[in-house]
């Protein structure tokens, strides 16, 4: 069965299949269906179902079990590869027992889970009950897939979800969560510089003599999931950056520049902003900052030891010659963001090990004539998710021009004491490798929280083989742990039949 899962997994990676690129490998399983004589829906959103008989034991439908995981991967690539994720198959290697792409990321996160129930239905010769297999679109950005999927379709009162990352536990429930984008207006550059000195731009939009200015550069994070990693107190550059920004007294100065972050659900490990003044207290403002710099550094390095805080400026006028957040906004920007937490905010009160709640500026951008930030907030608690959203909204509020709007929100799944599905897997765990398999509450999100909400009496699981650096170029997974993670799902089939 191994064999086949690494096959079919292969197969998957050699159609691309980023978010919101996924037709591809909807029609894959669709020709997969087709050739095997299969009973498939495809949606007009790209969800795919699959339906599958019994083997070895009677076709009744209240045995029936839904696998479950998504047709997408989060993209990403070394600055020198020469693939194009959106057109060029993957280059899969295989090298000291462990499967990886070569400069990008592998896509593990599914293509594996989405492989292994295409084997388990492909596979005649280990009994199962009937199988309802739902491969969903775009679950990286939003879980727009799951929620558009009509489950009135579905027969299964069993769900295994095949969307987790760490071999050897069971989890149990996920925290729910959304996207909160906030929009905050520029202002033009000369408008801005009136009353600041004879720095203004030329009829061209350059800035002859310009303003004094300063950049902010912070590197060398280790970044990482904002669900799966948001506990381990991983510094976000972007947050570094307005920390620094924020303890600046005494001088009038602008934000010219703020890009940082690729995705909202990964913690910022790569961040730079300019600064722009009156040139004449340069000298001044620059030895400020850097005292601010030298002190906050000594907190910062004791976090994570690669931090990285270059502060630089040049005697050339700058650059920039679009629009910039003026001078009160500025302040104010600085002063919300204080109160504006990042990473955990609470932890469970039952489970004291897990997350209950968190925040993560996941990325900020100067585009056009608007200053954007994502904030990617998780909650086990919906209401309490909510209520995060509105501290957020009420500190940015202050900010002269600011709006917001909250997008992709996603329903969190609830743990339940009594799971007799949990139970019969962790016997086939315990009985295959003879040690208790780990129950977990993941702060990550899953899309099991749509189908608990809207399939009444479903029990749940999420389950997968272990993927190391999911989302990033250093992917990789387990030969041996796909080969024990199959084994454990034919087992537990077998026991629900």
């Amino acid at each position: 069965m191994k064999d086949k899962v690494i096959s079919i997994f292969k197969e998957i990676c050699s159609i691309p299949h980023g978010s919101g690129n996924c037709s591809g490998v909807g029609d894959y399983l669709v020709r997969f269906a087709h050739e095997r004589g299969l009973e498939y829906v495809r949606d007009k959103k790209g969800n795919v179902l699959i339906r599958c008989d019994a083997v070895g034991s009677k076709n009744d439908p209240d045995s029936t079990v839904i696998l479950q995981g998504h047709q997408d991967m989060v993209c990403v690539k070394t600055d020198d590869c020469p693939l194009d994720m959106t057109v060029d198959p993957l280059d899969i290697r295989t090298e000291n027992g462990f499967i990886f792409a070569k400069g990008t990321s592998l896509g593990a996160d599914d293509g594996i889970g989405v492989a292994m129930a295409l084997a388990v239905i492909d596979d005649k010769d280990n009994p199962h009950p009937p199988i309802e297999a739902l491969f969903t679109v775009d679950e990286e950005t939003g879980m727009s897939g799951a929620a558009a999927f009509d489950t009135a379709l579905l027969v299964g009162k069993k769900l295994i979800n095949l969307d987790s990352e760490e071999e050897g536990v069971v989890t149990c429930a996920c925290a729910g969560g959304e996207r909160l984008d906030v929009r905050i207006p520029l202002s033009q550059i000369a408008s801005l510089m009136e009353g600041h000195g004879d720095h203004l731009p030329n009829k061209d939009g350059q800035v002859p003599a310009g303003p004094g200015w300063i950049k902010i550069h912070v590197t060398g994070l280790a970044g990482g999931h904002s669900g799966c990693d948001i506990h381990k107190g991983r510094l976000s550059a972007l947050r570094v950056i307005t920390d620094l920004l924020g303890q600046i007294k005494g001088f009038d100065f602008s934000l010219a520049e703020y890009q940082g972050g690729r995705f909202d659900n990964v913690i910022c490990n790569d961040a730079a902003a300019v600064i722009i003044f009156d040139p004449l207290k340069k000298n001044e403002l620059m030895k400020h900052l850097n005292e601010i710099k030298d002190k906050a550094f000594l907190h910062y390095v004791k976090i994570e030891k690669g931090v990285s805080i270059d502060i630089s400026t040049s005697q050339k006028p700058y650059p920039g010659t679009g629009c910039v957040l003026g001078f009160k906004q500025t302040k104010e920007f600085l002063k919300a963001m204080k109160s504006v937490p990042q990473g955990v905010t609470l932890m469970m009160q039952d489970r004291p090990e897990s997350v209950d709640t968190s925040m993560n500026l996941g990325t900020v951008r100067m585009i056009g004539d608007e200053l954007k930030l994502t904030f990617s907030l998780r909650s086990s608690c919906d209401d309490r998710r909510r209520e995060l959203e509105g501290r957020v909204i009420d500190a940015l509020s202050a900010v002269t021009g600011a709006s917001w709007k909250v997008r992709d929100p996603y329903p969190a799944w609830q743990y339940v004491p009594s799971s007799p599905l949990r139970d019969k897997l962790c016997a086939s765990y315990k009985e295959l490798f003879g040690n208790d398999m780990e129950t977990a509450v993941t702060h990550g999100g899953l899309e099991c929280g749509y189908f608990a909400s809207r399939i009444e009496g479903c029990e749940l699981v999420s389950i997968g083989p272990q993927i190391d650096d999911i989302h990033s170029v250093k992917e990789k997974i387990s030969v041996d742990s796909i080969d024990r993670t199959v084994k454990l799902l034919v087992k537990t089939l077998e026991r629900l039949c």
